[in-house]
Formats: structure tokens, sequence, C-alpha cells
């Protein structure tokens, strides 16, 4: 997709008397009296939240989680952050999109077409929308559920939260809209959205709200969790049935899993729902460049995590477990490892006969010395922002995995299940099926807290692994009510060194023996599984109390 920009609206009013975060001024550019006349009209004004939709070349998204870690701390995740005054989530730029998205929805009904062409662009908006409140709700819990632009004299302004359930509710009520609405895959006009990619939403929130309300029993929302679920899988099983997409696959497992990010396009690829259209000095990118200059890299546990390819994890394996050097932790392990973190495949010769060169791994930019090298080409000239490698915005990858997670949620699922989902991803890198009954135990599960079966420990790992540094795991740990496991030392840690110890990205934060401490290690709180809001906009709307849980 090539995003358009074609029109910019910005201006912001300023209050203290309301709930002043979901005011804007209307766009200042369109003439009222002739704008809202025609579906081309429409298209314009949705052209202008393109932008909305993910760059599609994310390899770095996870530092703030148990997967990737940042040289320096999340404030956040370290406990360190501070109630503001005013502005932080809750800010007016934070509510300013969905203010023009109503703009539109108390607007395009003067414009002149037939239903299906003015839908159209109304399944758009709504999307977008969905979008919108579908972050916000993750970040901030319950929160106001406009559908209209507000002025001075808005009783809205003045108006309580929607509670998290309804909220959601209504985002999918938008993307059923879209679903509805929006052209069939392949009959869309280039470059813009269609039904597969809203049902791919639709999937991702379903499976989100539905874990979040059965893990998170304190919300009393446990009984609309497998109506969620349901539908997930349903959404999902629209888009996995008629066989559109497919997960990349050559028959190169030592390589598939890598060239899937660093091919140059992506337009044809089958495991793109939605892939994003990057040209040279029109839309450049720095995916593998930035991975260069990550200041960042995965954590202990993180690898600890993947498979070795007989199918077992490192607690049960027969094969060697050694991790002296980056080529002995690799040697015998799922294949996505040599494609994920760089190894010695991208040394020189050079770099090799240098004595320990294994502990050059661990740099400025890389503390941990688990380099990521998704979406890194070797073979691109130096240079910032010069990429131009297709995104991928939606991956069918994805689709696969929240099916059979939601599946398995239900306990529905079947080996043929596992067999179109898992185990496509598995054929991938040359790996054993997962079966439905496992086949073993792992003594290093995490430890979620609660019951957990064997089939969703190793559905969560498989997701861990293939979506890693796509900016998915913060989420999940919420969602799973799983923050706890931030806890685990290992989580913040890298790869052993010469010396016998493990590098130590945050000394101030980490005993040399990596034992856990209280009050310097890291130690997770619930209120972290939401923001809080704006101490200002609590004064100035007191129906927006109580705070969210925990924040003071």
């Amino acid at each position: 997709m090539k995003l358009k920009y074609m029109i910019y609206i910005a201006a912001t009013l300023s209050l203290t008397s309301c709930n002043d975060a979901f005011l804007e001024r209307a766009p200042q550019n369109l003439n009222e009296q002739t704008f809202w006349t025609s579906a081309n009209d429409l298209k314009t004004y949705a052209n202008g939240f393109y932008s909305l939709i993910p760059s599609g070349v994310s390899n770095l998204d996870d530092t703030d989680s148990d997967t990737q870690v940042p040289n320096n701390i999340n404030t956040f995740l370290w406990g360190q952050y501070v109630v503001p005054t005013e502005g932080g989530a809750w800010s007016q730029d934070n509510w300013s999109t969905i203010r023009k998205l109503n703009y539109f929805m108390t607007h395009y009904q003067s414009a002149q077409g037939t239903e299906a062409e003015i839908n159209n662009y109304v399944g758009e908006i709504r999307f977008f929308r969905a979008l919108q409140y579908f972050d916000k709700i993750k970040t901030l819990g319950d929160v106001p559920w406009l559908e209209k632009d507000l002025n001075v004299d808005s009783e809205e302004l003045y108006g309580p939260r929607t509670a998290r359930n309804e909220v959601a509710k209504k985002i999918i009520e938008d993307l059923d809209f879209a679903i509805q609405w929006l052209p069939d895959a392949g009959s869309e006009e280039a470059n813009r959205l269609n039904k597969d990619i809203a049902r791919h939403v639709k999937a991702r929130v379903c499976l989100h709200e539905g874990t979040y309300y059965k893990y998170h029993t304190e919300l009393n929302y446990a009984s609309e969790a497998n109506g969620l679920l349901q539908q997930a899988a349903e959404a999902s099983d629209a888009l996995i049935n008629p066989g559109r997409y497919e997960i990349y696959n050559t028959g190169h497992p030592e390589s598939d899993y890598h060239n899937l990010f660093i091919m140059e396009d992506k337009s044809k690829l089958k495991e793109a729902i939605l892939y994003i259209d990057y040209m040279e000095d029109k839309r450049m990118h720095n995916m593998s460049h930035g991975s260069e200059e990550a200041s960042a890299g995965f954590s202990k546990d993180f690898v600890d995590c993947i498979l070795y390819n007989d199918g077992l994890p490192k607690g049960v394996t027969t094969q060697p477990t050694a991790d002296n050097t980056i080529k002995e932790e690799m040697k015998g392990r799922d294949l996505r490892f040599s494609q994920l973190i760089k190894n010695d495949a991208y040394l020189t010769e050079e770099d090799l006969e240098k004595d320990n060169y294994d502990d050059d791994y661990v740099d400025n930019y890389h503390l941990t010395g688990y380099h990521t090298i998704k979406g890194y080409n070797p073979n691109l000239p130096s240079g910032y922002y010069i990429e131009t490698s297709d995104g991928i915005a939606y991956r069918y990858a994805e689709t696969l995995l929240i099916n059979v997670e939601a599946k398995a949620e239900l306990e529905t699922l079947t080996q043929k299940d596992l067999d179109n989902t898992i185990n496509k991803l598995r054929d991938r890198v040359n790996m054993p099926h997962l079966n439905l009954n496992v086949g073993f135990t792992d003594p290093n599960w995490p430890d979620y807290g609660y019951p957990l079966s064997p089939i969703l420990q190793e559905i969560r790992r498989e997701r861990r692994i293939e979506l890693a540094g796509e900016g998915f795991r913060f989420d999940d740990l919420c969602r799973w009510k799983a923050g706890h496991l931030l806890d685990n030392v290992k989580t913040y840690i890298g790869k052993k060194l010469s010396t016998g110890k493990y590098a130590i990205v945050y000394p101030n934060y980490t005993n040399d023996d990596l034992s856990y401490q209280e009050g310097k290690s890291r130690k997770w709180d619930d209120k972290m599984y939401l923001y809080p809001i704006a101490t200002g906009e609590l004064q100035r709307n007191p129906q927006l109390l109580p705070q969210n849980p925990g924040w003071k």
C-alpha cells in the first residue's frame, strides 16, 4: 500500500473547564458548503487516515517486554512512571484522530452516491475508528465512547467513561460494518482497504479482549470471554478456509523465514494480508540499518525459550544445550534462531580469528549480544532511511496464531486445526509438528499463576517466537495477566561471555550472580496493565473518576 496524504487537518482549542482532550476545531481547510457532496469527497477525507495502518517494518518493537531488552531501562516497566498532571495517554493529541473520524461520521450524509459507494468510505472510517479505540482500551481500559464530533456545548465533555467491554462491542460493530461494506479482497481499488483486512483486525481484537476478560477475573467479564473467542475463531476461519493466503515457503527452511522480511517486492506475497509499498525517493524505511544500531537485543529468556530441532525445549531435549557461544547455542535449534539472531554466518574471517570473538557480539548497540536480524539485509549499502523493501502491515502468520489460540481456549482445537495453523509455520523451518497431546512436560514452562494446558503453553511459545520483535509481546503479557513474568532476571540479561558470566545490561539493577533482590531487581505491579489518567483531566471532569487501579 502506498500511503497517500490527501488532506491535513490540524488545529486545537484549549479549554480549562471540561474534558477538553476530546475537543478540536473543525477542519479549517474544508469548505462546508461544497466539500461533502460526492463519494469522491469521502474518499479524499478517508485518505488522510491511511497513515494509521502499521508500517510493516517492525523488528525492535518488543523492547517493552521479556523478549527484547533496550539499552536503557523502560521506566514504565521499572515502576518509575509518575502520574502526569496533564497529557500522558489522555492528552488532546491522543484524542484528536477520533475527533476527526467522528467529524466525518456527522458530515458524510449529504454526499451523493449509491449506498455501496457511500458505505465503502464509511466502512474505511469506521475501520480506522476501531483501530483507535482498540489502542485506547488496551492503554486506558474504560474510556468514553464517542460517535460524533464535540463542541463547547456538548454534554459528553462532562460525561463518564464507558465500560471497556461496552467499548469493545462498539469496536466490533465498526469492524462488522467494514466487513459488510468494504470490497472483497482483490476487488478493491488499488492501495485501499478490503474485507479481509477488517476480518483480520476483528480476529485480533476478539482474541485480545476474550483472553483479557478470561484471565482478568477482577473485571467480572469472564462470561463474555467465550463469545469473543468464538468470534476470533470465526473471523480467522474466514481468512483461512478460502485458501487465498499461505505461509511463504519455497522449500529452503534455512532462509525462508528471514527472506520473508527482506524481499523487495511483496505485492504478490500470499502471506501478506496487507503489504506496504515502499519506493525510492517516495517512502523509505530503516528496518535493516536500524537493527545494526538497535540499542536493544533479544533477552536470554527469549533465546532459552526457542525449541530444538527435535521439537523439544531446552529442559527436555537430549541434544547438547551448552551456551558458551552463540554457535553452541544455535546448534540443533529451530531454524528461526539463526534467522532471528545474528550469528557467525554474518562475521568475517577476520572476526572469527579473534580470541574470544564471541564476546564481541556484545557491543554498545546490543548490550545483550543477541542482535536482531529480522529484516536485516547485509547486502544493502550503508545509510539511513534508504531501504525500499516492502513491509507487511498484517501478516497471515498472525491470523493462524489467532485461530489456533482461540480454539485452544475454547477447548475445540483438533489436530487438523494444528496442522492448518502452527504446523504450517513449523513446516517453513522444517520443525516437527506440534501434536494435540504435546508429548512432553517442560520444567521451564512459565508459571502464569493459573493452570494452563500443555497445548496452550506451546501455542504461546510459538506465538512469541514467530512474531518476535513485531510488537505483540507486551499486549500478550497483559491479556494473559502475565506481567509478573517480567520479574525473571533472565528477561533483561544477555548471552554468556568468555568469563562464564552473562552480559548484564543494567548493572545498577542486577546482581552479579543474577539472584533476585527485592527493591533492586525488576518488580511488576498489576497497576501497569493500564496507564493512568492525567490528574488535570480528573479535576476538570470528576465523572472520569476513579483513577485506574493502583495509580495515585
